[in-house]
């Protein structure tokens, strides 16, 4: 089967991006491996209609979180994270405050500060207004500062 160059170069582009998003919100290399191959698999099956939009790189990051999350559904498997960093502890405190997010809230997270997606792009990649995906970083961040100030003053 031939591949077309424009899945080859988006694959190439995104492929270490997507990866990273679902990495660092599962924490499990394997899952976040499988999770990115699926969603360039199910990319490349519907290529002919992806193609030409402008938020394919977001369509193929959402679909594998939502690979991750079954995923994780099915093995309920919790493992720490992977590489160096400053203070592991703070880390694994972040990733676990994120996971608890609702999943939408997860989702903009991970796109904007993770795979360093603009507001627009998060937003089309949520199939959201811009005014939608802003809400919901910013219920996020609330979020979060109050869960890990919690745990700052334990």
């Amino acid at each position: 089967m031939r591949i077309d160059r424009g899945f080859e170069e988006l694959y190439r582009r995104e492929h270490g991006a997507v990866f990273r998003a679902v990495h660092a919100l599962f924490l499990d290399r394997s899952v976040a491996e499988e999770a990115t191959q699926e969603a360039f698999a199910r990319a490349l099956e519907r290529w002919r209609r992806l193609r030409d939009q402008p938020w394919v790189a977001g369509w193929v990051t959402v679909t594998a979180l939502n690979a991750a999350r079954r995923s994780m559904r099915r093995s309920r498997i919790a493992t720490a994270p992977e590489g160096p960093d400053d203070d592991p502890d703070r880390a694994m405190d972040l990733w676990r405050a994120v996971r608890s997010l609702p999943r939408r809230q997860q989702e903009a997270v991970v796109l904007r500060y993770v795979a360093d997606f603009p507001l627009r792009e998060v937003a089309s990649a949520m199939g959201c207004a811009e005014g939608t995906a802003k809400a919901h970083l910013a219920r996020a961040r609330e979020t979060l500062r109050g869960l890990l100030e919690g745990v700052r003053d334990e």
